[in-house]
């Protein structure tokens, strides 16, 4: 890592004991969130998914794992980062910052085997749900048709996160009514969540998600951001996967509004 060159801890390997989910609870835990229907019916193959993140990591942080599985299971990922992260550079120029962090979201692709993504470049720290952009990620959602979006919860305390989310919201509503509308499944970065909808083991992809929070060198330098997603996918796996895998992604599902 370039500045002080902390090195980001191995993962400790695991004994014999290491506990996995059946395949039945397995099967359970993803048929909804892979949106595929189940006994062969209808939504079988490859499941469209949007990613909306706030900043260039926010998606390796909070659904890296959950990405990296729906790519082995071919599935067609597209992320938007709305903003370029210009304003976390620890006294860097806003613009050098910007075009680091690009780079470092490439990269970061790349460990996932994330090939579709693009640079929105909104403001970093001042994202709002203003009728352009709404219009914007409508017409997206719209030409992407997602099965799926994956955003940032609503009550995280990164005033962007919460702006993502609300984007979202605002422009679900209103599409076109031969668009169906997606299911939008809500992930946790700086705020943990204390409800959630769905659990998905990400065990088999945990060195994965490990490695495209590292490819965002310049964030692990300031903060231990990488140790702090391992801490927190092995409390998941620990407490919410029992009696089964050692990592876990929560997600809660935002329902529309009655």
């Amino acid at each position: 890592m370039s500045g002080h060159g902390r090195a980001c801890p191995s993962l400790r390997a695991r004994g014999s004991g290491q506990r996995r989910v059946s395949q039945e609870t397995r099967g359970v835990l993803h048929e909804r969130i892979d949106g595929r229907a189940s006994r062969g019916g209808q939504g079988a193959g490859v499941t469209r998914v949007l990613v909306v993140s706030p900043h260039p990591d926010d998606e390796s942080i909070g659904c890296g794992g959950t990405l990296r599985r729906h790519v082995v299971r071919g599935d067609d990922v597209h992320v938007i980062h709305l903003t370029s992260g210009e304003q976390g550079g620890d006294g860097r120029p806003p613009h050098e910052t910007a075009r680091i962090r690009e780079t470092e979201a490439e990269a970061a692709a790349a460990v996932l085997g994330l090939t579709q993504f693009e640079f929105w470049r909104q403001p970093d720290g001042a994202i709002r749900a203003t009728k352009h952009l709404v219009e914007q990620l409508r017409g997206s959602i719209e030409r992407f048709r997602p099965r799926i979006i994956y955003v940032t919860h609503a009550r995280e305390m990164h005033p962007d996160h919460r702006a993502a989310v609300r984007l979202v919201r605002q422009s679900l509503s209103g599409l076109r009514s031969q668009t169906r509308a997606p299911r939008v499944l809500t992930f946790e970065v700086w705020t943990p969540m204390q409800d959630m909808d769905e659990i998905v083991d990400i065990s088999p992809y945990i060195e994965t998600k490990m490695q495209a929070i590292r490819a965002h060198r310049s964030q692990c330098d300031i903060m231990r951001f990488d140790d702090a997603a391992l801490g927190l996918a092995r409390y998941r796996g620990e407490m919410h996967l029992w009696p089964g895998g050692d990592y876990a992604e929560i997600f809660c599902e935002l329902r529309p509004r009655s």
